[in-house]
């Protein structure tokens, strides 16, 4: 066997290890507020570190560095900027997000609208968080198969098995507690594995040598294949502002300040973590002639790489996409449980809903696992998950906290004819004879969102306005201010 594969298996099975132990490691579930949101008792830096770990998974750190090798700078605009641009929103909503104080975001769906649209937001959002993990699935099942030679389908039983057991026995506390070494091995994997590529890349204008030879003219241009970037950077952002995830970790915090420290906190780890994949994927255009078999990282691992270098940029990236993956597991099963409770056990105690919400885990993962089979393309899953928020979830969710003549009718319609184009186009990518009149690629999102956007204001003027329940929303937010009306005594919010 390769010395990089024995020191892989060593330091996975270390990793694997101590996961469990953090997980056992002052195990409180008691509550529902525990198991989803640890109590809400951790500081702001910690959930900050969490939130990156979160997001930044297999497609970041895999998928980016490859698409800088095959496209150059420009491939940030991928995933770095729409990660950067939800966080700079939700800078903006973050404060307003915690003091609703509702543990999801169906909760705050409630209060805004009506139990039905709150109801119907949860079921997406377990779509959501499925395939969202079924992208991360693909990704480290593709890596860790090139590396260790396995199949796909052991590797991702394998590695979806580990999820599953700490996220079950812990909860979001073990998320992030684990999160937080998971962010240490990624950011030390990153450093290791641009080093790599920048050394045997023999500099910069070795670099500009082998752009040439490529023919690559726009492989410098930060603003090159922007139009069809410009589709990533709407889908992924849009959809990323109202990640059921990222309003998770805000609502888990201890008060609106803390919130809104934690926002700015991501902001600033974010920004060079993204850069740090694109240059790595930029100077691996020296290396390699072609786009290596299982990926850019794998190929530097393999065979540039000291053994022991090679085990912590292996493990750095596997713990960057199981934290996503776990991730999903949990945000997923906080949704689930809301709708057992909701639906089939009204009175159920704090205990039976902590026993659903570990059964709930388990149900993401298997049906995330069959997507993940049958569709085993990373990227193009991703933006299947973000579609179904940014054409269905995004103006119901966003409007909500700022025009008050949005109703029930006008955020149902929106969500309905939203997330249902997205889901008939899904079937067709799953095989289904299905009649399209649009185009069959990333385009169709634009159409989507323009669908979700029209249903939300048609059926909002077409509806009974919802004045009192919209003012009530809003003085909890604060995030509108009142103003006075120099002809009454009374106190009116702004009606745009």
């Amino acid at each position: 066997m390769e010395a990089y594969k024995i020191w892989a298996i060593v330091s996975l099975l270390i990793y694997f290890a101590a996961l469990l132990v953090i997980s056992l490691r002052k195990n409180k579930n008691e509550t529902k507020e525990d198991f989803f949101l640890a109590g809400r008792r951790f500081p702001h830096w910690a959930l900050a570190l969490t939130f990156v770990a979160s997001w930044f998974g297999g497609n970041s750190a895999l998928i980016s560095v490859d698409q800088a090798y095959e496209q150059g700078i420009s491939a940030w605009w991928i995933i770095g900027s729409p990660s950067v641009l939800a966080v700079l929103a939700l800078m903006i909503f973050a404060k307003a997000i915690r003091r609703v104080g509702s543990m999801s975001q169906s909760g705050i769906m409630e209060k805004r609208y009506n139990k039905l649209s709150g109801t119907l937001l949860s079921i997406l959002i377990v779509w959501y968080m499925i395939t969202w993990g079924a992208s991360q699935m693909v990704a480290i099942s593709n890596f860790f198969s090139s590396i260790f030679g396995i199949s796909y389908l052991l590797t991702l039983f394998i590695c979806v098995a580990i999820c599953i057991v700490y996220a079950t026995i812990g909860g979001f506390r073990a998320v992030v507690f684990t999160e937080m070494l998971q962010f240490g091995l990624l950011l030390a994997g990153l450093l290791i594995t641009l080093g790599a590529a920048l050394y045997y890349s023999n500099g910069f204008e070795a670099i500009k040598a082998a752009a040439v030879v490529k023919e690559k003219t726009e492989y410098f241009n930060f603003m090159a294949n922007f139009s069809k970037n410009f589709l990533f950077l709407f889908s992924f952002g849009l959809a990323w502002v109202i990640d059921a995830s990222a309003w998770q970790r805000i609502s888990a915090t201890k008060s609106p300040a803390e919130a809104r420290k934690t926002s700015f906190a991501t902001l600033i780890y974010f920004i060079p973590i993204y850069f740090f994949v694109v240059f790595t994927g930029v100077a691996a255009g020296a290396i390699f002639t072609e786009l290596p078999k299982g990926g850019v990282i794998s190929s530097l691992v393999k065979d540039y790489m000291h053994p022991f270098l090679g085990a912590i940029v292996l493990v750095g990236i596997g713990a960057a996409i199981m934290s996503t993956i776990t991730t999903t597991m949990n945000g997923g099963s906080l949704y689930m449980t809301e709708l057992y409770r909701k639906h089939f056990n009204k009175n159920a105690t704090e205990k039976q809903l902590v026993r659903f919400g570990m059964l709930a885990t388990v149900i993401i993962s298997a049906f995330g696992m069959f997507i993940a089979v049958r569709i085993p393309d990373s990227l193009w899953v991703l933006w299947m998950s973000s579609d179904i928020l940014a054409a269905g979830l995004f103006v119901p969710m966003i409007f909500g906290f700022f025009w008050r003549r949005g109703t029930s009718v006008g955020a149902l319609s929106s969500t309905i004819f939203g997330c249902g184009f997205v889901l008939y186009n899904f079937f067709i990518d799953l095989g289904f004879k299905l009649p399209s009149f649009w185009p069959g690629d990333a385009r169709r999102i634009l159409i989507g969102v323009a669908i979700g956007f029209s249903a939300y204001f048609i059926g909002s003027f077409l509806s009974k306005p919802e004045y009192e329940k919209a003012d009530k929303f809003f003085e909890e937010t604060q995030l509108i201010k009142k103003y006075k009306n120099k002809d009454k005594s009374d106190d009116h919010m702004i009606n745009l």
